[in-house]
């Protein structure tokens, strides 16, 4: 029923939107309020109706303040027993006028359940929905099921109500979260209550024993289920009491059904719910907006399946107030906790080795984002994730510096001492390690990677197919170059080598490595040799001995490589597809979950069933690869983040929220 105004009884108050008409249900407590209303000077003769409004109200007298300040409540729980205790409100009527709080008891009764209009009050940590003017009702709760059943003795007729299928109205006193929706609800059906307007009353007290051990389960944990529409509306088609057809009104929230049952026979009504409902949001709606965010699935492709299975399924807007109030916050408040373990762990470390690499969200100078990612190479774990738009550093060239500038001055401000770091040759990258005195190494698959072209593009020149047969052994005395080792001139000694020993020259003029270590044997094919002077060995030298390529190759990473980052970029596709475009904050929480993902599965053991499987790779053409079966990927980070999204962030959404807010995030693209 809608709200009336009152004017706050307290004197020298003249709050009008935000009373209270409260009854204490003690003689002590009812004189505690009277002296603070009349500053002990109660008269004799007292009105039967009492106002005071929320200002005179400490913080800690109500249950929801912080889901109501975040909009996840539509009004506010006031504790039972709680006392109004400031005189002098801080906060002015003008700031309180829109806030409609409200609880109204009767006077003249002194009943220990309530009747709420607006806000409830709690007695022993249970909720109470009875009106104070009518007879109160015996009240019993269960679990996922919410329901209020009245009857009363009147004659019983044969006159038979239809089954009806009608929607009801969502309520429009306060936006909340989700009880918004507005879709498949006329306008002369009554308003559906909020979460403290809906009755979580009576039940049948011979449940089933199988569900006793999910009363006290927390609701993420509770199974769910997919029924049929014809199926729940059979069990409200009959009358329990008089066995007759009855009246039945629905309405639908997204995955929330509502269903009133009315026997205009025997005067029976029951009224069930198919989710609990938090504040004013249904339970499985920010549920399965949970699951499909930390999943790293689209709303897109589960509204498409949703569709074709014919399911109900609330709107994308409704998805982003979830993702903004509860699911990013906690996202953020969880990598967070990780991370300042993780750099707490790293700092006590005397030498740090940390590999560092970029991933674009498209190919070519078009990117608009760039992930620069920093793996502690012992642990083989993601320390550090920065996401840099394009326009902050002038174009997608710049991103991979700044992403790095970031990581660095993290791991500075933590106290980790760096040992060195791994990175590809990127130019600029070469340069800002070069100046701030960091040691740094070259990934070996980068140099590999550019010599192969280019010794390809020589196989194919008339009289240097022979090159060919070398392919392979260079790719390979790369790599042994780097891994055997332990300073800049015996790697290139070790590197030009191979000139030699393609000649058949196995002793070598440089100090650093004199001689093959290979043992003497007698090849069987006498033509793979390359002779001095030809065409072949002439392209093969300007390949290997370029100035280049011996800079680079005096700088290989003898330590690690930086092969677990492009593991970790092929994650990160799970839950950022090239395809799809993110909002900043959006792409931020999704490379988030996807450190998240793999620092939890980076170390799992070898399967013990199925040990080893052969890959063929479309860029290795010819060649296969034998690669270990590791054991199923473990989603623990996916419970601890529900866990925290229903157990904390629902209830007091302030702080975590806060932490978001406090993201740099940069202007649109468009907004230049």
């Amino acid at each position: 029923m809608p709200h009336r105004k009152h004017k706050c009884s307290v004197v020298d108050c003249n709050t009008v939107d935000s009373c209270f008409h409260l009854l204490p249900t003690s003689e002590t407590l009812k004189k505690q309020w009277m002296d603070f209303i009349y500053e002990g000077k109660a008269p004799r003769t007292l009105p039967k109706y009492v106002y005071v409004c929320s200002n005179h109200f400490e913080s800690d007298c109500f249950l929801n303040e912080g889901q109501f300040k975040a909009g996840l409540a539509s009004k506010l729980i006031l504790k039972y027993g709680s006392l109004p205790t400031v005189r002098d409100p801080t906060s002015s009527p003008e700031e309180t006028r829109h806030q409609n709080y409200y609880v109204y008891i009767k006077a003249s009764t002194s009943t220990r359940s309530f009747r709420d209009m607006g806000v409830q009050t709690e007695e022993t940590s249970q909720l109470c929905s009875v009106d104070t003017q009518r007879t109160p009702q015996t009240h019993h709760r269960s679990i996922s099921v919410q329901t209020e059943t009245t009857w009363s003795n009147c004659d019983v007729t044969t006159k038979l109500v239809s089954h009806t299928a009608v929607p009801l109205k969502t309520s429009s006193k306060r936006p909340c979260l989700d009880l918004e929706e507005d879709e498949d609800i006329p306008q002369e059906c009554s308003s559906i209550p909020t979460a403290q307007e809906t009755d979580v009353d009576v039940t049948s007290t011979t449940e089933l024993k199988d569900l006793s051990s999910q009363a006290s389960s927390p609701i993420q944990k509770i199974s769910k289920y997919i029924v049929y529409e014809t199926c729940i509306m059979e069990l409200f088609e009959m009358c329990p009491v008089c066995h007759r057809s009855c009246q039945i009104r629905s309405q639908r929230i997204g995955t929330f059904l509502r269903v009133e049952q009315l026997c205009h026979h025997c005067q029976f009504t029951r009224k069930w719910s198919s989710q609990p409902i938090l504040g004013s949001t249904p339970a499985g709606n920010l549920h399965l907006s949970a699951a499909v965010y930390l999943s790293g699935a689209s709303f897109v492709t589960i509204e498409k399946i949703f569709a074709a299975m014919k399911l109900h399924l609330f709107k994308y807007d409704t998805f982003r107030r979830h993702a903004q109030m509860c699911i990013e916050p906690a996202i953020v408040h969880k990598w967070r906790n990780w991370q300042d373990g993780m750099l707490q762990l790293l700092a006590q470390r005397e030498k740090v080795i940390v590999a560092g690499d970029m991933r674009a969200d498209s190919t070519g100078h078009s990117a608009k984002y760039g992930c620069y990612t920093m793996m502690d190479m012992e642990t083989n774990t993601v320390v550090d994730v920065q996401l840099v738009q394009s326009n902050e550093v002038g174009g997608s060239y710049h991103m991979e510096k700044e992403g790095l500038k970031r990581g660095l001055d993290l791991l500075d401000t933590r106290g980790v001492t760096l040992d060195c770091i791994v990175t590809d040759r990127h130019p600029q990258i070469q340069k800002f390690l070069r100046e701030r005195n960091v040691n740094q190494f070259y990934d070996v698959w980068h140099i590999e990677k550019e010599i192969s072209k280019q010794l390809e593009k020589v196989c194919k020149l008339k009289g240097c197919e022979e090159m060919r047969k070398w392919l392979h052994s260079i790719k390979n005395h790369i790599y042994w170059t780097a891994a055997s080792s332990s300073s800049g001139p015996e790697r290139v000694a070790k590197w030009t080598s191979m000139l030699n020993h393609m000649q058949n020259k196995h002793t070598h003029e440089d100090s650093n490595f004199p001689a093959c270590l290979h043992g003497a044997s007698r090849s069987r094919d006498t033509k793979k040799w390359l002779a001095a002077g030809t065409l072949p060995y002439f392209k093969l030298e300007k390949v290997l001995s370029n100035k280049r390529v011996l800079k680079d190759v005096a700088k290989l990473s003898p330590h690690y490589q930086t092969s677990s980052s492009k593991v970790f970029h092929s994650v990160i596709l799970r839950f950022t597809p090239k395809n799809v475009v993110f909002p900043f904050l959006g792409m931020l929480c999704r490379l988030y979950l996807a450190a998240l993902h793999y620092n939890e599965n980076a170390e799992r053991p070898q399967a013990t069933t199925a040990v080893f499987k052969g890959t063929f790779p479309e860029a290795k053409v010819g060649e296969n690869r034998v690669r270990e079966v590791k054991t199923q990927s473990t989603f623990r980070y996916v419970d601890d983040l529900l866990d925290l999204i229903f157990d904390k962030v629902f209830v007091d959404p302030a702080p975590y929220v806060d932490d978001v807010l406090r993201i740099p995030i940069p202007p649109a693209l468009c907004a230049e």
